[in-house]
């Protein structure tokens, strides 16, 4: 059995026993677990003598209460990647347009129920932002995903064509989802978010998870809102009805009671990850420009990951992205601190493969790498 996301750190202290991982691989937000949650979920050990709500209503209200839509309009459930399974079977497309490279499991769960999925090919050349291009991709769709801002790439659509597409889709019924998972690490989130769009348009699905920004991968948590009640119900009976224990439910109502706590920690994240991207650039990577927690670089350096793991550090390869291909790597923002740890590994490991070749060699390898990177097959 193969696992293709990162954070596997449980097969890594396999392999290297003993040793300190530092994880690039999943992109959590490095502040931790905000202490008003944790304290929440240590709380919600004394309601474990009873059923979770199945409704989710305490969270449900106060997702209304933060987003300003009726309670009835959201669906929570045992992490984003459970609301795109339930979606695809409840709404069992014939053919879907999602982009490449982009999240994985919008395709997994599209074709578990036998949709055929097509792709809108992303472009290294244009940084991987989407264009569009897309727009004359929709004819003959029953369903479009977008992630927003991408991942791995970081990248948002930009607000005027997301109207086109918003438009578009509702012209021609197509029912568009939006993922905005890391929408909230986003400086100028509310150019970006469709959540003010959603009592307007019938069609449209907005996907969201507490997993990044309140660090919190392991409670599973996420959430979809949309104005359809009929696939609201439908999403509610696909599925067993306890899907959010007592621990994620108390976690999302504490989360949504940091006011602040975002906005504070997309201000910090922007500071960090320009400094992380120059230190990257610095080291001859093609870095592309991300606006969320993470990064995407390409280098000559193909076998990068595997020579990081020794020096315990993890990182994304991102050469099973569709789109995408070896030399491909995706590196979470964390602290200031633990970016230089992973820069001085990086920066060994060039030495050290300069080290295995000869002088002339090694002049060689370096102008290859600056500016440069593999370009996915498009």
């Amino acid at each position: 059995m193969q696992y293709v996301h990162g954070g596997d750190i449980y097969g890594y202290t396999a392999q290297y026993p003993g040793q300190n991982v530092l994880d690039f691989s999943a992109n959590i937000n490095p502040r931790g677990i905000p202490e008003a949650v944790r304290q929440a979920m240590l709380d919600a050990v004394e309601q474990c003598a009873q059923y979770p709500d199945p409704f989710c209503r305490a969270l449900t209200n106060a997702l209304a209460q933060t987003y300003g839509l009726p309670p009835e309009t959201f669906f929570c459930a045992n992490g984003a990647a459970e609301v795109f399974y339930r979606l695809a079977d409840v709404l069992r497309p014939q053919t879907a347009l999602i982009t490449a490279p982009t999240f994985s499991e919008y395709e997994a769960a599209l074709t578990h129920f036998g949709c055929n999925v097509r792709h809108h090919r992303l472009r290294a050349q244009e940084n991987f932002a989407v264009t569009a291009r897309i727009l004359d991709e929709l004819d003959g769709v029953d369903v479009c995903i977008l992630c927003n801002p991408n991942n791995p790439t970081g990248r948002t659509v930009d607000p005027n064509l997301m109207a086109c597409i918003v438009a578009q889709c509702q012209k021609k019924r197509i029912r568009l989802i939006v993922d905005e998972c890391f929408a909230d690490f986003l400086l100028d989130e509310p150019a970006h978010t469709l959540l003010p769009q959603v009592m307007r348009c019938d069609l449209l699905v907005v996907v969201r998870a507490f997993t990044k920004m309140y660090a919190v991968p392991g409670v599973r948590l996420g959430w979809c809102a949309t104005a359809d009640r009929l696939l609201l119900e439908r999403l509610h009976a696909a599925g067993q009805p306890w899907n959010v224990s007592v621990f994620a439910q108390a976690c999302g109502v504490a989360a949504l009671g940091l006011k602040d706590y975002a906005a504070q920690t997309a201000k910090m994240i922007a500071l960090l990850r320009q400094e992380l991207a120059d230190a990257l650039a610095d080291c001859g990577f093609r870095v592309f420009p991300g606006e969320a927690n993470y990064l995407l670089f390409s280098t000559a350096q193909t076998d990068l990951r595997e020579r990081l793991l020794p020096r315990g550090i993890l990182i994304r390869d991102c050469s099973n992205y569709i789109g995408l291909g070896a030399g491909y790597f995706r590196v979470a923002v964390k602290t200031k601190e633990e970016n230089a740890r992973l820069m001085r590994a990086v920066r060994e490991v060039l030495t050290d493969g300069e080290s295995d070749h000869g002088a002339g060699d090694s002049v060689q390898r370096r102008e290859k790498c600056v500016g440069c990177g593999p370009v996915p097959h498009l």
